[in-house]
């Protein structure tokens, strides 16, 4: 078994340059848990930077805390399947030269896209189990998957981190673009270039200093979304058209934020309804869809509502869509917003009024309406205006394109907010120390 071509550093001492990328604010955010026991999960979508993340914390040990490299085993499931108990055991023989009952110290396997491999969980419950002073990393793009064998098998035994592409100043820092935050405005045309360059890469770090959008489109498309349609979800699941797949996917990026129903759906596509529900649940695994559900102050009534489906970053969308048009690019800032801020509920009233996003925050409820555009009317705030008189609400927010302006009612207060500027300081207009705090 060939695992030195994954552990270079066997060789050397050190993590090749090339691979440990810019530090994130991720890394600082896992490392604390690099101490403890439990087993550390790093999930999301591919290209995301997991693996990078995974050579980021092995740099670490080998040049600030001086471990060994030989106490340090990497392995990617996404290159070449093995058998688990062999792989441990080739580590165990041939590198480390004892075994991990009798060895003194801590020892580092990191295991990359762990869900190709059947029956992890129970493998990795046993290694944790019998062995202290192992410390287990595993990374994984499935998110059901790695769910389930959480639940089932490494209950209590695990920290999770979910991986996401850059938020939008992490964004401008790398890509090296400088502004004054008490003088935000007068950087207002360099950010709002870069606003619509972020719409387009949606925070993918191998893609924020490409300019051509063709190669943009085809790197989403051939990079992500075929390689996860065609081969992933066909490796997982016993599926015979995973072009129906995509052409959901298709639906879905000219519509973001359309209301599904799997029975209408099926019979345009012509399929089973059940069919078309696993589809979506496929989706779902590969962490490449986001299901927003109907709010109510009831939540199983939310989940038995019709639900809005939206694809994970505008960018998937624009991959499969090409340029948009002013419509579809509003519909595309209220993806990047649904994406960011992991929304999960939007309102519909019953008269038909509708809030794009509502964010339950600690003990309150906060709407915000997604208006990409120049000039706003009293008429596009109705929606905040229903939902805040029926919840009690006294605070809602309007993202525009440029547009910044207060307005007072007795039923409180509706900012406009350029979106740009709402993305920028997202933390600060909700009010939280970290946007992990939207529940």
């Amino acid at each position: 078994m060939n695992i030195l071509k994954f552990n270079h550093w066997w060789q050397d001492g050190k993590v090749n340059p090339a691979l440990r990328g810019k530090p994130r604010q991720a890394l600082k955010e896992i490392l604390p848990y690099l101490e403890k026991r439990q087993i550390l999960i790093l999930k999301g979508l591919r290209r995301v930077g997991k693996t990078t993340l995974f050579y980021q914390i092995i740099n670490h040990l080998l040049e600030e805390k001086g471990v060994s490299p030989y106490r340090i085993m990497y392995f990617s499931f996404d290159e070449e399947v093995e058998d688990f108990d062999e792989l441990i055991q080739t580590y165990q023989r041939e590198i480390l030269k004892e075994d991990f009952l009798h060895t003194t110290g801590r020892c580092y396997l990191f295991f990359d896209e762990i869900q190709k491999y059947t029956g992890w969980p129970e493998k990795l419950k046993i290694l944790y189990d019998l062995y202290p002073n192992l410390k287990i990393c595993v990374s994984g793009s499935a998110g059901l998957t790695l769910v389930r064998g959480i639940k089932e098998s490494l209950a209590g035994r695990c920290f999770e981190f979910e991986i996401t592409p850059l938020d939008f100043p992490e964004y401008l820092k790398f890509r090296e673009i400088n502004y004054q935050k008490e003088r935000i405005d007068i950087f207002k045309e360099d950010i709002l270039r870069e606003f619509d360059f972020f719409l387009h890469n949606s925070g993918y770090i191998e893609m924020i200093d490409e300019e051509n959008p063709e190669i943009i489109r085809r790197y989403f498309r051939e990079s992500i979304l075929e390689r996860v349609i065609y081969r992933d979800i066909p490796e997982q699941f016993a599926i015979r058209e995973p072009g129906v797949i995509f052409r959901i996917l298709n639906i879905l990026a000219s519509q973001p934020g359309m209301l599904v129903e799997y029975k209408n759906l099926a019979n345009d596509l012509n399929k089973d309804q059940r069919t078309i529900s696993n589809y979506f649940e496929y989706l779902k695994w590969s962490f490449l869809i986001r299901t927003v559900y109907f709010f109510s102050s009831n939540l199983l009534t939310s989940e038995k509502k019709r639900k809005k489906y939206y694809l994970a970053y505008p960018a998937f969308s624009l991959a499969l869509s090409g340029e948009p048009s002013d419509e579809l690019k509003g519909r595309l800032v209220e993806n990047l917003f649904i994406s960011i801020l992991k929304v999960r509920f939007f309102y519909h009233s019953t008269t038909k009024e509708e809030v794009d996003i509502i964010l339950p925050i600690k003990k309150t409820l906060l709407p915000i309406e997604v208006k990409y555009q120049k000039r706003v009317q009293k008429k596009d705030m109705s929606g905040l205006r229903s939902f805040m008189a029926r919840y009690k609400v006294n605070k809602g927010y309007l993202l525009s394109y440029d547009l910044e302006k207060e307005y007072v009612s007795p039923l409180g207060k509706i900012f406009i907010i350029p979106a740009w500027k709402f993305l920028l300081f997202s933390r600060y207009y909700l009010n939280l120390p970290d946007l992990k705090d939207i529940i």
